[in-house]
This record gives structure tokens, sequence and C-alpha cells, in this order.
């Protein structure tokens, strides 16, 4: 439900309007002034083009309209521009060629009048045919078999509320003896005739309830409307301003291309940091749903807007009923937190309340990064307090043995601290025990945290899904990773939405998922280039780099140019995982050496602060480069950390350090279970690079035969196909020699060259694919041929 109503209202219009089969409706208005759009060109309009989602609705109305065994027809309901009208005007359209529409529209006009909507179609029954409702319904129904020319007949109903008893039992009663099927449209059922109301309770009419658009939704249709990605950010406060409803988002949509505050960047449509000037559209229809409130309603409104926040035991117990009216429409909003606070919904209803319709302010921009530092201190604080400052500044340098000492120590008491601030020295343990090395125990305090425990920043909820991906990830499980996140970042709440995306994006990168990875990813720089508080934008940089590097080199080399100075003021964990990122995209731009190098140089760092855990996974990507030179420090640190992903690098380090095929082959097929693909991807190279290495044929057979289907089934192979397009005619022809077995010997002889240049050939061929090996080589090939359609 959106938290504009409209109940009570009602309109007057055209008594009725009706075609037979050649019911059109006029094209809609342009509105001046404004950028060109797809769906929202009419922004100005009292109807909206269909949205995505209504197109869905109206598809299945059709589909329920045609089917001779089902309802003999269907009511939509929804409020005041939801879009049922444009739900009907697309059933219209479809079925136009195919039936016999008469359209009908209920007005005030005809409520007191016996028959008033159906008054053009009865002037030509016999007068003493409207005597009697039998007569009425046994001639009409002859004189639409007439019109209909042997086509089925509809009759569509808008603002089927308005219409009279006489027209509305008529109308029911064709419709139960199947002369004609009906589609009809009401705001408010309990409003609509009786007669309606009765084929409802008995399902002889389908009830479709439109509900207000969520912000997925929204996101989608923006994305129609517009022609391109559009950001979290945009599409989240939109879908606030609107509340869902399709003709408000649309009249708003159109303010904000006309103003500036929407605009594409990098191919994606972001939000300024400007002040809108809404459009008459956009104000009339706010001030007409605050118009539509009982007298007491809308004086509870205005105070409400005018204090801010209300604590909820101010409001009076004389006006309970009124603010449950206006939660229910979600024209209000309460808080629970430290206490219950009332306020009105959003920026636009209670300027407009307050006599501001004409002006919105863009406040997203003033948000804080979900990994800002704790408050500033002041002299009050308790000793409680202090600590966990202290432990809040560690963790922001990096320091989590620091943070784990903080919030052990004796001093600390946390009932000395209120909830809020227990919940986030939660947090911090949690993530200080998961980074050095306590997975477990920090697994422990992860599931103290509710999943249907909402707060009121939303950066504080991607903080949690941050903690809790990082803790499901070192436990080894990667598909629990994606889940953990996702639990905390579907809600509305007050954040921009882009810190939310950043996350989504990045748990994406690191679970395996490239493409739903970059999408968020691409989204959220678009946006952090108009404004970026937080200092996030080096962090999506490198991590984009890395997830293209394959695929686009190029292009992964000017994400490394936007990731290559991240800021100091920024805390430790954004600086590690920038630079963590921007080391293995240097394996797809530069070389796997180079990567390796680079990694080295951050685990060092790590083991100097004490997160095992980081410095666990940076070596454990070294040695998966093809670096065997740390297996063993991969090994001892694996023995050291808790959980199963510290259990499965142990496999995997072990497996490489004894050359033991079968060990190498376990650890690719936990990693395939916990749904960590690119280690399985890895794992099945070194399988592969083992089994060449050995003279038995039978192993190498077996071996290829287990690693066929995790190599298949990577997303890396697109690149690797397009790195071997990129190579020469001779390069290719070295590759495939390669392949066949050929000694560089034999293939210099055929070719009549001397095993010099051949070696000069395959030099430039490792290069270019980033190989060291022949193995390595084959396997890339291999990854190739196997992903191949």
């Amino acid at each position: 439900m959106q938290y504009f109503s409209t109940l009570g209202t009602r309109r007057a219009g055209l008594s009725m309007s009706f075609d037979l089969n050649t019911y059109v409706y006029e094209p809609a208005p342009s509105s001046p002034g404004r950028p060109p759009m797809k769906a929202v060109s009419g922004a100005g309009q009292d109807h909206p083009p269909t949205s995505g989602v209504r197109q869905q609705v109206a598809d299945s109305v059709c589909d329920r309209l045609v089917d001779e065994t089902g309802s003999p027809g269907v009511i939509v309901v929804g409020d005041t521009g939801s879009g049922k009208t444009a739900v009907l005007r697309s059933v219209i359209d479809r079925l136009r060629s195919s039936t016999c529409i008469i359209h009908l529209r209920g007005s005030n006009l005809d409520t007191q009048l016996r028959y008033g909507a159906l008054r053009v179609l009865i002037a030509d029954l016999p007068a003493n045919h409207l005597d009697h409702p039998v007569r009425v319904i046994t001639g009409l129904s002859r004189l639409l078999e007439e019109r209909a020319l042997g086509l089925p007949t509809i009759i569509v109903v808008d603002d089927a509320e308005l219409l009279d008893e006489g027209s509305a039992t008529v109308l029911g009663q064709l419709a139960q003896t199947g002369s004609i099927r009906l589609l009809a449209a009401c705001v408010n059922l309990s409003r609509a005739p009786v007669c309606f109301q009765d084929l409802c309770q008995s399902q002889t009419l389908a009830q479709v309830h439109l509900a207000s658009l969520t912000q997925q939704e929204v996101a989608g249709d923006m994305k129609s409307a517009l022609g391109g990605a559009v950001c979290r950010a945009a599409s989240l406060f939109l879908h606030r301003q609107s509340g869902g409803n399709p003709r408000l988002l649309n009249a708003l949509v159109g303010d904000y291309l006309a103003s500036g505050a929407l605009r594409c960047v990098g191919g994606v449509w972001v939000l300024t940091s400007a002040e809108v000037d809404l459009g008459p559209a956009s104000a009339r229809i706010v001030m007409d749903h605050i118009a539509a409130l009982e007298p007491t309603q809308q004086q509870l409104l205005e105070s409400l807007a005018a204090a801010g926040t209300t604590p909820l035991a101010a409001v009076a117990a004389d006006q309970l009923g009124d603010l449950d009216t206006l939660y229910v429409l979600k024209m209000v909003s309460i808080e629970r937190d430290h206490r219950a606070v009332v306020s009105v919904t959003g920026p636009l209803l209670r300027d407009a309340i307050l006599g501001r319709a004409s002006r919105v302010n863009l406040r997203w921009a003033e948000q804080t990064s979900c990994w800002d530092r704790f408050p500033t201190r002041t002299e009050n604080d308790l000793a409680s307090t202090k600590h966990l400052r202290r432990a809040h500044q560690a963790a922001h340098d990096g320091d989590y043995r620091r943070t784990i000492d903080e919030l052990t120590s004796p001093m600390f008491d946390p009932f000395e601290i209120d909830r809020g601030e227990r919940f986030q020295a939660a947090i911090l343990m949690c993530e200080a025990l998961a980074f050095t090395g306590r997975t477990d125990e920090a697994r422990e305090i992860a599931n103290t945290f509710a999943p249907s425990r909402r707060y009121d920043g939303r950066p504080e909820l991607a903080r949690i899904a941050v903690t809790l991906a990082t803790v499901e990830a070192l436990s080894g499980d990667m598909t629990a990773m994606l889940e953990a996140s996702g639990r905390y970042l579907g809600g509305a709440g007050r954040s921009t939405g882009t810190y939310e995306e950043i996350v989504e994006g990045l748990v994406n990168a690191v679970g395996g998922r490239p493409v739903e990875a970059e999408g968020f990813l691409t989204a959220a720089l678009s946006q952090l280039q108009v404004s970026d508080p937080g200092g996030l934008a080096p962090l999506v940089a490198a991590a984009l780099a890395w997830i293209t590097s394959e695929d686009s080199p190029e292009r992964a080399e000017r994400y490394l140019l936007a990731a290559s100075d991240p800021s100091n003021e920024v805390p430790w964990i954004v600086r590690r995982l920038t630079k963590h990122f921007a080391a293995l995209a240097l394996q797809g731009t530069v070389s796997a050496d180079r990567a390796a190098l680079a990694l080295k140089a951050l685990s060092e760092e790590d083991g100097e602060r004490g997160n095992s855990s980081w410095q666990l996974l940076t070596l454990c990507h070294v040695l998966r480069l093809g670096d065997q030179s740390v297996a063993r420090s991969v090994m001892e640190l694996g023995a050291a950390c808790q959980g199963r992903y510290a259990s499965l690098c142990t496999l995997y380090a072990t497996g490489v350090e004894m050359e033991d095929t079968d060990l190498v082959l376990q650890a690719m097929d936990i990693a395939r279970a916990i749904g960590d693909l690119p280690f399985a991807r890895d794992a099945a190279a070194s399988a592969t690079q083992l089994a060449d290495q050995s003279e038995c044929a039978g192993l190498r057979g077996r071996v290829a035969d287990r690693v066929r289907g995790i190599i298949g089934s990577t997303s890396t192979a697109l690149g690797v196909r397009r790195q071997l397009a990129a190579l020469t005619t001779r390069e290719m022809e070295v590759v495939k020699a390669m392949v066949d077995g050929t000694t560089n010997r034999d293939f210099a002889k055929t070719l009549g060259v001397s095993v010099r240049t051949v070696e000069g050939h395959l030099y430039r061929v490792y290069t270019k694919l980033h190989v060291r090996t022949k193995s390595e080589l084959l396997a890339k090939v291999a990854l190739s041929e196997a992903a191949t359609p």
C-alpha cells in the first residue's frame, strides 16, 4: 500500500464513453520543456503509461478474460494513481481486434439515476422494458449480441464505485449468464456497488489488487523508461518520494530530469545534490492526497510535520485512531529503537503539509559511510564508552588485536552503555575475531544478530552485512555468505542505497558471480562520482578492475588508475580491500607473477598486524596463482586459524606441496561444495598441471574427466577465449602444437625455422595468456574448449 491515500475521494467526469470494437485512447501529450523519455513522456498527464509491472498484471487479466472456463469477470482494485486505468487501457489495446469492447465510466452524475451508466445502451430498448430488471437484462443481452456480430463482448467499467446499483446489477447478471465478460476497476471495493461486492465474495468476479511498486519494481520501470541502468540511490529515493505510486513516480521522474537532479553518468542514471522544482502535476497529486484525508487526520499530520519527530507516548489517546489510519496509509512512520517516535514519511510529504510543496531537498548526500568512525569523544563518557571508542579506533587502524583487548578489558561493562552501542561492540568483536583467525568464536557472536531486527540507519545494516558475509566466507560457506548479506540489504530504511549496492557487489564478486557484481558496482561507482562522502570510490574501482581484468584488460587498467590512491582517512578494511582487489587485477592486466608479488607484500603487513585470516586468504591466492614457495606457510597458517575455509586452504597447500593429485582434487570438490567456484577452478588447474607432469596416461585421463565440469562452469572462459583470439596466426599454430604434444624442435623443423624462433613465439604466447608453464597453457586451452557452447 502506498503512503498517499484517496479513500473517500469522489471524482466527477464524463458519464459514459463507449464504442464497439473501435474504442481508442488518445495518445498522451508530451510535457514541454522536459528531456525526451520513453515511458514517462506523459509525466504531466493523469494516467501514466503502463509500466512493466502493470503490463504483467494486464497480461494476466487478459488471460482470465479469454479463459471461458474461469470467472466471468475481473475487478481491479487499487488507489488512485496505482495504474488501474493503464491496466484497462492495455487490456483494451490487446483484445480490441478480437472482441467487442464497450467502455463505461462511473460518474457522480449518474449515481442518482436508475440505469444511469447504461442510458446510452438502453436508449434503443422499448420504454416498457425499463419497468423490470429482468426485461432490461433480456433486452440488453439481445441488443449486445446483435451489435457484437458474433464476437465475444467485454464491458470495461472504470470508477466502478460510482456506478448506480441498477447498472451494476444488470452488468453482474449479464456476466453470470455468460452474455458478457466484465472488467471493472475501483479504488475501494467496500465502496463499490453491493452487487459487485457479492460477486467478489462468491468468487464469481476475480479480484486483482494493485499494490504499490516495490523499490526493485521502481528500479525496473525507471530502467525501461530512461533506457539505461539506474543506481540504487536514485530508485530508492524516488520510491520513497512516490510511495510506489506509479502516477506520482512518473511525474517526479519528469521533474528530476528537468531540474538536472537525475542525469546520466557513465551510462548510469544517478542523483545529484541539487534541489528539485516540482512541476504542477507532482504538486497537485501530493496535495490531492492530503486533501482526501478527514479534517482530524489532516490536523494530526500537520502537527507531526511541524514537530519533526514526536514521541509515540505524546500522541493523545483520542488521536490514536487517526494515527493508525495514517500509519496504514504510510503517511507516517514509527521508529522503534531507544524509544518509539512518530514522524511524517519522507520530505516530499512533509514539505507539502508545511506549504513547501514546490521544493524538495535531496538530503541523500548527507548520509555517512557504513565504515565511518565512532562519534567524537565527550568529557562525560563512561569508562565502557571510552573502551568502545578506543576499540572502534583500533579497528579503523586495522589493529584488531587491540580491538579485542579493549572489548575484553575488565573495565569494559556492556551494561553501562545503551543498546545501540552494545550492538556496535558486538559487530566490532565479531570482525576482530574473524580477522585474527578465530572464526568459530566470531560465528557464535554472529548468531546473536537477529535477521528481522530493524535499525534506524541503513549504513549500519550494510556494516552488519559486511561482517556476516566475512564470517561466513571465512567459515567456508560462500553460499551462506551471499544469503547473509542479502538478509540485511533488502529493506528501504533511511540510507541512500549506495552502500548496500557496494556491499552486494563486493559479496557477489568474492562469491564468483562477476556478472551480478559488475551491475551493482558500476551503478555505485557512477553515483560515487557525484558524491562520495565515505571515500569508497577507489574500493569500488579496484573491485571492478579485478572482475573485468580477464575479459577486458584495457578497461581494468582504467579502473586501476581510479583505485590507485585510497585515502588514509578511510578505515583500514576499506584500504585493505582496495589493495587486495587491485593486486588480484594485475593477473589479467600485467602477469600472474606481478599479482603474486603484490599479494605477498600485503600478507607481510597482515602478519605484522596479527590479522592471520587475511594473511591466510592472501597467501592462498598467491599459491593459487602458481607460486608454490608459499605452500608451507599456507599449511601453517591454515592449521592455526579456525573455520572450514582454513581447512580447505591447508588441504590444497598440502596437495600442492606433496604433489598429490588426489588431495588437490579433494580441495577442488570441497571448494565447489561450499560455492567457491574460483577456488575450485584454480584447484582444477593445479590438478591438471600435476597430472601433466606425471608419466601416467591413466592419471591424466582421470584428472581430465574430474575437472571438465569445474572448468566448464567457471566465469572466466570468455576471457580465455578473448585472449586466444588476440594471438597471431603463427602464435595460434604454436598453441596447437603444444596441445598436440609436438616438441619445439619438431615444430621448428615443420616450419623450417630455428628452435630459438619457436621459443620466441612461445614466450609471446605465455606473456599474452599470462601463464608461465606448458601445464598452465594447456589448462587455459582446456578451459576455453570446455566452456565453448
